[in-house]
């Protein structure tokens, strides 16, 4: 089973001094979040309380709407704009073409956005895939690498709201070597 409908990109052609300016550098989730913003706040500030309802109190959709209020306005790591990444995390398709996924929400933990609440926003890149780089539906499951240029720029979707985009990306197996 492959994991790409239309194959990978291919290096062989490029040169050395190429493949060093468009490697991208890779990078982990922690680096969307801003020094000083603690994600896990939210959800600790909120979860109590919500609990605490019964689930048809009315207050208990309040209190969610402003904790999806803050997870919305999570800040983003203004640093991150243009930069070369390549990132790993888990699929949450948005859009289809021939039965491949070419949009998708790239987030750091398998069923982000379909369980809720979502992650914060600085925690969701939407992708787009470039020409040639559809991920095989059948492997939305899967974790992949994605790599391109990443742009700070708010986008919401059915799923959550996204922080970050990268158009025209290169997608790859996520494989994890342990030594």
């Amino acid at each position: 089973m492959t994991l790409f409908a239309c194959g990978e990109q291919d290096t062989n052609s490029l040169t050395d001094e190429e493949l060093a300016i468009e490697a991208p550098r890779e990078i982990k989730w922690e680096a969307l979040i801003p020094l000083g913003f603690e994600p896990d706040t939210i959800a600790a500030k909120y979860m109590p309380l919500l609990e605490a309802f019964e689930d048809d109190d009315p207050k208990a959709d309040e209190t969610y709407q402003q904790m999806m209020s803050e997870i919305n306005s999570a800040p983003l790591n203004t640093e991150m704009q243009d930069q070369n990444v390549k990132i790993g995390g888990f699929i949450a398709p948005l859009a289809y073409s021939e039965g491949n996924i070419v949009q998708f929400l790239l987030v750091p933990y398998f069923g982000a956005c379909i369980h809720v609440p979502p992650p914060p926003s600085n925690q969701i890149i939407l992708v787009k895939t470039a020409e040639g780089q559809a991920i095989d539906g059948d492997m939305a499951y899967y974790p992949v690498w994605v790599s391109g240029m990443i742009e700070v720029d708010k986008q919401t979707t059915e799923f959550g709201e996204a922080g970050y985009r990268i158009s025209d990306a290169i997608t790859e197996l996520y494989e994890h070597t342990v030594l």
